[in-house]
């Protein structure tokens, strides 16, 4: 091919090792005929073959790159590949193939499975991977894993372990992930928030570093080697802080002649950071290189400004946008044969610079106070992960963010976008006391309830305990109650579980204690913290940037005897952990079966039920009143029970509300209400959390929008602090997707947002209703003096009658009558 056009083919074993490279920089733009051989190829180089590659494993990926210098020059880059060729040796001797390989029957593959039981995929890989002869230091590693039962074509080893073994694998394998993710952070250095750094290239290159190896694989797997390409990528702003386009504007300005240093072409792809893939966006633009160049703006004095947000930045700048994601960016930069200035540390990319007061309200959730960033949700779960008794952290924080969420934590049963989960499933033997040592969260809300499952969820037993009515140790203060010193450094306490009726009079029950009951049933208990403060981590416990010193969760258990049980004791003997995903309510078909259903209400349409033309906000009471009841006429929806304890694992404490709604009535949702007085503890006049509680009508208010049933997904959520109000505490909030939302619905108008699901009912079948919608209201903690407090509400019906304006009231509309009436 022609002179000055860039080509490469990049050779990676299993091991991924870049074991050899054709190509401009190594063998030039010549014709030329290659063999890669396996580990067990023992032949001559046949005529006509300029060299031969070695892979150490029995499969190797090939990788070409040809070098595109614009749309006008697909053609040209068509007919380069077409000339590439791969084929057997027998082929290209013309004699007779070898005796085909023996056909492979490949495992499935189970996402679920991969994330706990990795080793049956390992063991299936490792029959490709014969060990190297003369590799005495791997030779050590594999002597090792095969004592755990790793080995080529081996079953996996975790069945054969205990319930306490496989907790302690499951430790190590976090702890293996934890280091991976440190050597990831620690590739390279830091310069203008850019690592620099290499983390790929072939065997000898790692010289052992397996964890480097790794972090390689996790950071960019099939990275070129240095000398082939140089990959900085975006740490963090020019301010040390995480890039999120969500919250703000960036640019990133190459100085006159400061252009990466390359012999071949340089390009900055931009990757949405939650989930490393490309990012939709009206231009089709994906990223900036220098074939680009002649059709972007020049700066007056010849440097070059790229500008980086998620919306537009104008007709006169579209030239220079790398369309970025409503939220966390993951930004790389590649140079494709590198000089030595790049590779060496002599030059390095300009910073990626905050535009000051400039806010990307595209999407609406970045620029909301309290939002969890991306290293918050991480340290988290590295810090409260672990626990033998308590799972988590659950919520959709940290199911969204963490790059490999476990099974437990997915919060699908509706959750809440600011709450911070913990589950623990347990048995104690009667007379038995549990008691667990904590510390008030810096948080809005906590809580510690107890369940029972029955018919496919959990039910509340009735037994639970909330901020203000836990007693704090001796010299310890109690900062959720009324007057209380919110940032008290002081501030134990402990909840004791007792495996024992509970009294009949209230007066009679021990401080602080919940009763599970001499039955000995398996009981389900959830930690709720909602909220935490800002500066501190998910679960409010301690510092989100500080190192963390002190564990979550301590406790103890006394047996009716008097026998004294400790932590690793207590989990042995009482903790039953859920081994997966807590199960939704109903699964798909059954939920398409009642939305069917000939028995439905026949004003109802199947296409939008639940749905209808007039949407009324009701309180929940159960899963089959309020949500299987709305596909019933009112009176045989009369004949469902509606009293009792709260299912669905919900917050006996906490008031909820439902309405459903659907896009076929309008794209465009208009909530309007007014808003209870609530603490704003998030910040405090001074930019620190609130210093002292006060006195309100709720201790929490917030909505999410959700997917149906079977998948119990929210998309979208408000919390009360970052809902806009008038002098009356009226609001205004509109639900819509992200395509339909009315320009003048942003908090400068006064309007809140919330994204409507792209997903509709959020289901992976070919039933799925993609209008579907549902909205959740949640009043937490209410004070009694409230007058129109929902929880006067008693039956059915009542809700505009107690509520009055703090019910809201809803309508649909489209986003050109939206944005063309007043918005209040």
């Amino acid at each position: 091919m022609e002179q000055g056009r860039y080509v490469s083919v990049q050779m990676v074993d299993l091991y991924t090792f870049n074991y050899g490279y054709v190509g401009t920089r190594t063998t030039g733009n010549k014709a030329g005929a290659y063999l890669v051989a396996g580990p067990n190829w023992q032949g001559e180089t046949p005529a006509g073959i300029d060299r031969v590659f070695r892979c150490e494993t029995e499969f190797s990926f090939i990788i070409f790159r040809t070098q595109l210098r614009g749309q006008q020059d697909l053609d040209a880059v068509k007919a380069i590949q077409a000339g590439y060729a791969t084929t057997p040796l027998s082929t290209f001797l013309g004699s007779e193939p070898p005796a085909a390989a023996p056909a492979i029957a490949w495992p499935a593959f189970d996402k679920q499975r991969a994330g706990t039981d990795p080793f049956a995929y390992l063991n299936f890989m490792l029959q490709f991977c014969p060990a190297r002869a003369g590799g005495a230091g791997e030779a050590a590693a594999r002597e090792r894993l095969a004592r755990f039962g790793i080995g080529a074509g081996k079953a996996s080893p975790l069945a054969a372990l205990s319930a306490e073994q496989r907790q302690q694998v499951a430790a190590g394998m976090k702890a293996g992930m934890a280091r991976i993710k440190a050597q990831v952070g620690a590739i390279g250095t830091v310069r203008n928030g850019w690592r620099l750094g290499s983390a790929a290239g072939d065997r000898a290159f790692y010289d052992g570093d397996w964890a480097l190896r790794a972090a390689g694989a996790m950071a960019g797997i099939y990275g070129n080697s240095k000398a082939e390409a140089f990959y900085p990528f975006l740490a963090t702003d020019s301010e040390g802080k995480p890039v999120d386009t969500s919250a703000t504007r960036y640019t990133m300005t190459f100085a006159p002649d400061q252009l990466p240093p390359v012999r071949a072409f340089w390009s900055i792809t931009m990757y949405d950071a939650k989930t490393q893939f490309l990012i939709d966006n009206p231009l089709d633009r994906y990223l900036i290189n220098s074939p680009m160049l002649a059709g972007m703006k020049r700066d007056a004095d010849g440097s070059l400004t790229i500008h980086i947000q998620h919306d537009s930045p104008g007709p006169e700048r579209e030239s220079n946008w790398l369309p970025a994601p409503a939220g966390p960016v993951f930004l790389v930069m590649r140079l494709y044969w590198p000089e030595e200035a790049a590779t060496s540390g002599a030059w390095a990319p300009p910073p990626v610079v905050p535009v000051p007061g400039a806010q990307s309200g595209a999407k609406g959730r970045g620029e909301r106070p309290g939002t969890k960033s991306v290293e918050t949700v991480v340290r988290t779960d590295e810090r409260y992960g672990g626990d033998g008794l308590f799972q988590g952290p659950r919520g959709w924080s940290y199911w969204n963010h963490l790059e490999a969420p476990r099974p437990i934590q997915n919060p699908n049963l509706w959750p809440d976008t600011q709450s911070t989960y913990f589950l623990a499933r347990f048995a104690l033997p009667a007379g038995a006391r549990l008691t667990t040592y904590f510390d008030f969260p810096h948080a809005r809300y906590f809580q510690f309830a107890l369940y029972v499952a029955r018919d496919n969820t959990f039910v509340s037993t009735g037994e639970a305990l909330s901020g203000p009515a836990l007693e704090p140790d001796p010299g310890s203060t109690n900062p959720f109650r009324v007057g209380a010193d919110r940032r008290a450094a002081k501030r134990a306490f402990r909840i004791h579980i007792l495996a024992a009726d509970a009294p009949a009079a209230a007066s009679e029950r021990e401080p602080n204690t919940l009763y599970a009951g001499a039955s000995g049933a398996t009981l389900q208990s959830i930690v709720r913290i909602y909220l935490s403060d800002h500066g501190f981590d998910g679960a409010g416990w301690q510092p989100a940037s500080a190192p963390g010193s002190e564990p979550a969760f301590r406790y103890e258990a006394t047996l009716a005897d008097g026998t004294r049980l400790s932590a690793s004791e207590v989990v042995a003997r009482f903790a039953r952990p859920i081994p997966g995903e807590v199960s939704p309510p109903m699964t798909a078909a059954q939920w398409h079966g009642l939305v069917k259903a000939p028995t439905n209400d026949p004003l109802l349409d199947p296409a939008t039920a639940p749905a209808r033309r007039v949407p009324v906000w009701e309180k929940y009471w159960n899963i089959k009143y309020s949500i299987l009841g709305a596909l019933k006429s009112a009176e045989d929806r009369a004949k469902i029970p509606f009293a009792g304890a709260v299912d669905g694992g919900g917050d006996p404490t906490t008031q909820y509300f439902v309405t459903h709604i659907n896009r076929r009535f309008g794209p465009v949702y208009v909530m309007r209400g007014k808003m209870p007085t609530f603490p704003d503890t998030y910040t405090g006049a001074e930019g620190r959390p609130l210093a002292v509680t006060p006195d309100v009508q709720t201790q929490y208010w917030s909505l999410v929008s959700c997917e149906s049933a079977p998948v119990g997904r929210i998309v979208d959520g408000l919390a009360d602090m970052q809902v806009p109000l008038d002098a009356e505490r009226n609001y205004t909030i509109v639900v819509s997707r992200r395509e339909d939302r009315p320009k003048n619905a942003t908090l400068e108008n006064g309007v809140a947002w919330l994204e409507w699901s792209d997903r509709g009912e959020g289901l992976d079948v070919p039933e799925n209703r993609p209008d579907f919608g549902m909205l959740i209201l949640r009043i937490m903690a209410t004070n009694p003096t409230w007058r129109e407090r929902p929880e006067g509400v008693t039956r059915p019906g009542m809700e505009a009658e107690i509520m009055g304006p703090y019910l809201p009231r809803g309508e649909y509309t489209d986003k050109a009558t939206f944005e063309a009436r007043a918005a209040r």
